[in-house]
């Protein structure tokens, strides 16, 4: 997600770590036996499917507040949503709702509306928010058969393919440069997360896209040929600053999983292990993961964000990686969540004082909860 909390944690929030308190962790074991974690999955997906944040035009929001009040209408997390419909068995009054949602966000693209963030009205494009909204028209159109969805996403597709270079690490944003005044962040600056575009790209060229799939190639092969420090992060998530965005790396490593098992290439699965590896590292004496860590001297704050909690368990064990602290992560998130009646929520920041609701945690969690209830895994198209 490219447009929710993309600052810098400032220097009060940064503290010193606690280097063997990870260690510690080993010694924690699972209080979420697999019967539970696939519940709990289910719980989210039931709050997903139900409209948790969905507004009366179709659009999904990116969180509920404890109030019910919805945040902005969010094309990126519209199209998250209708790749996480393709793979449910969804009712009638379930697919009504993934059909509202898959029009709304192919009226956009289909009037040429590719801004990432209504509510901000400055007409931004975030290419990884393209990237979501393609790979979630695709796979919802084909899901339904519905021509129209299909058309949308080649259309999106065909949008990415004319911002990304020929070589050479591609701009965030279709404009090629930030805004003028703005600080240099992640989403703004950075480029590791675009690896995630591959899903994308190879959903495209399935889809008869021309050139989809040499970009998507272009992309990985970049980002191996850059070096991988042995004794720092192996991947650069703002160019310039000592913080490495834990969510932006999640991100580079799932687009590597995705390539290596759409494409197997053994190179792209071992550099997302070495990311994944890295991540895990950071991980807060409480079981979670915050928002930045420094290259080479662990978290730079201990304010648990539950996104990149989901991610690190969902990639662990699709990397088949048994990480310290796992069980300890499993725990943390399941004591994460809002749950009510069959249904589930993910808080975004469960420590804060009125915790909101969450949409793409839900869905990341929904996916690392399954896999931990025990799901054989997950296919390259279904990762949201």
């Amino acid at each position: 997600m490219t447009g929710h909390d993309v600052k810098h944690p400032s220097a009060p929030e940064t503290e010193e770590r606690d280097m063997s308190s990870h260690q510690a962790l080993a010694d924690q074991t699972s209080q979420v036996p697999p019967e539970r974690a696939d519940r709990l999955a289910r719980a989210l997906a039931a709050w997903l499917r139900g409209g948790g944040t969905q507004r009366a035009d179709g659009a999904y929001c990116g969180w509920q507040a404890p109030d019910g009040r919805l945040s902005y209408p969010y094309p990126e997390i519209t199209g998250y949503i209708l790749t996480f419909f393709a793979h449910e068995t969804l009712d009638a009054s379930e697919r009504q709702r993934a059909d509202a949602a898959a029009s709304w966000l192919a009226d956009r693209i289909d009037s040429g509306d590719y801004s990432c963030r209504p509510d901000h009205g400055d007409g931004g494009v975030f290419l990884f928010d393209i990237g979501m909204i393609t790979h979630g028209l695709l796979s919802y159109g084909r899901r339904t058969g519905d021509q129209r969805l299909l058309s949308s996403g080649r259309a999106a597709a065909r949008f990415l393919l004319d911002h990304l270079p020929t070589r050479g690490h591609p701009h965030p944003l279709a404009t090629g440069r930030r805004p003028e005044g703005t600080e240099p962040t992640w989403s703004n600056s950075g480029s590791a997360h675009l690896l995630k575009l591959v899903q994308a790209l190879i959903s495209a060229d399935g889809a008869g896209v021309t050139g989809a799939a040499q970009a998507a190639e272009r992309l990985v092969d970049t980002v191996l040929a850059d070096p991988c420090p042995p004794s720092a992060a192996p991947v650069t998530t703002c160019p310039d600053s000592d913080l490495i965005s834990l969510h932006a790396a999640c991100y580079a490593a799932e687009g590597l999983w995705i390539w290596d098992t759409a494409r197997r290439r053994p190179q792209a699965r071992e550099r997302a292990v070495r990311i994944t590896e890295w991540v895990w590292q950071q991980q807060l004496t409480g079981g979670g993961f915050t928002t930045y860590a420094h290259r080479t001297g662990g978290p730079a704050s201990d304010r648990m964000q539950s996104d990149v909690l989901a991610q690190a368990i969902r990639l662990a064990k699709l990397l088949d990686l048994r990480p310290d602290g796992l069980g300890s992560a499993v725990s943390t998130l399941a004591n994460s969540l809002h749950t009510y009646d069959d249904k589930a929520a993910v808080l975004y920041r469960p420590q804060a004082a009125e915790p909101h609701r969450n949409s793409w945690s839900s869905m990341f969690a929904g996916q690392a909860l399954r896999l931990c209830g025990g799901e054989a895994g997950l296919a390259w198209h279904e990762l949201v």
